[in-house]
């Protein structure tokens, strides 16, 4: 079966890393990508927000090297999640697993701008 995303946006926050258990890496961060809709007759920018994940020396690099902001390409497979709160409530989730990553552009840091568009 097929299972590939590949999609270019921006942080929506800088990434989350934690370890395991057994000692692995994980980032999780969430990615905008804004589809451009013409809405009478103006162009009109609307978001979608991913949820995205990293594991290993991945999970690393997305840590040290992702701000808020920052934009990249990302290639990877869609993944379902299902999990029970603590309060017993069901919680489903479906987030990109990241294979591979491009950094295209820094988010803007200490008065630093990002001009590439």
């Amino acid at each position: 079966m097929i299972n590939t995303v590949t999609i270019i946006g921006r942080l929506g926050k800088d990434p989350e890393m934690r370890v395991t258990e057994n000692g692995a890496s994980v980032a999780n961060f969430s990615l905008a990508h804004n589809e451009i809709r013409l809405v009478n007759g103006a162009r009109e920018q609307i978001p979608h927000w991913f949820q995205c994940v990293a594991f290993g020396s991945l999970a690393q690099l997305c840590a040290e090297y992702l701000h808020k902001g920052s934009r990249v390409g990302i290639s990877g497979a869609l993944r379902q999640r299902s999990w029970e709160t603590n309060e017993g409530e069901k919680r489903n989730s479906v987030e990109i697993l990241i294979r591979d990553i491009e950094f295209i552009s820094s988010a803007v840091r200490n008065g630093d701008t990002d001009t590439e568009e």
